[in-house]
């Protein structure tokens, strides 16, 4: 269910699925998000249940497949159990270190056998923002982003297969919408509090280019906000499909 959010870029920005690649999540320092429903090209709805704790930490989130317990061990441990809401059955565990600040600095996914699934590791600079993202399999290549930032946004990044750059991506904001959501420019799960840094406005188009630089995506975003300045919706156009997705938001 992570790849379904579109305001905050990529959840998972190291796929090499491109439908994935501008994903955005949402909720607040001053108030969480409870639920969003997410529809990609008219397909069927995609719907995730937000719980915090007491310190507006992410508890559960429910999706439609899958429940995912997050278990705050220790300063620098989290463990979070997802399972299958069909029989309760075990999907995956994720065994995550955090830094003094108590942001993911490293995820590793278990299969339910206990073998390794896949690794993520996440790279903070001095002002807590994510600047680089990799993803390593147990075997095989694997592969990374890196992120510049730029007066508290990101505004270009580099995707790489292996040591072979992949694309380039280049970000476009409105300096006019404030970020209140606390969310960054990318993570694994819907979280202010987990992935570093929120960054400082709303973006509002994306595009991603070939090594050769051929445009190879190209996405535009409309929010529509409410009395505070957060986000109720955002629509998202793939403007070389010619599809659309709309994710609506609703806080407590």
């Amino acid at each position: 269910m992570n790849k379904i959010f579109i305001i905050f870029i990529s959840i998972f920005a190291l796929s090499s699925c491109q439908k994935d690649t501008e994903l955005i999540s949402t909720s607040s320092k001053t108030k969480s998000l409870a639920k969003f429903t997410y529809v990609w090209n008219n397909e069927t709805p995609e719907i995730e249940d937000f719980t915090y704790d007491a310190q507006g930490r992410v508890t559960v989130i429910k999706g439609d497949e899958q429940t995912s317990t997050f278990n705050y061990v220790s300063a620098s441990s989290l463990v979070v159990t997802a399972k299958n809401n069909s029989d309760n059955s075990p999907y995956r565990s994720f065994n995550c270190t955090l830094n003094s600040k108590g942001y993911i600095t490293k995820i590793s996914m278990f299969n339910p056998d206990g073998t390794l699934y896949y690794t993520y590791n996440y790279t903070y600079n001095s002002d807590d923002y994510i600047i680089k993202t990799e993803g390593v399999p147990p075997t095989g290549t694997g592969y990374y982003a890196e992120y510049v930032i730029q007066n508290g946004n990101v505004v270009s990044s580099k995707n790489f297969n292996g040591d072979v750059l992949s694309y380039t991506g280049k970000y476009t904001i409105d300096s006019s919408l404030e970020n209140k959501t606390g969310f960054g420019h990318t993570g694994y799960w819907v979280s202010n509090k987990l992935f570093g840094k929120g960054y400082k406005n709303m973006l509002v188009e994306y595009k991603s280019f070939s090594p050769s630089n051929a445009l190879t995506w190209h996405m535009k975003y409309e929010h529509d906000l409410d009395a505070d300045g957060y986000p109720l919706s955002t629509t998202s156009l793939n403007v070389l499909q010619n599809k659309k997705g709309i994710e609506t938001y609703v806080y407590k």
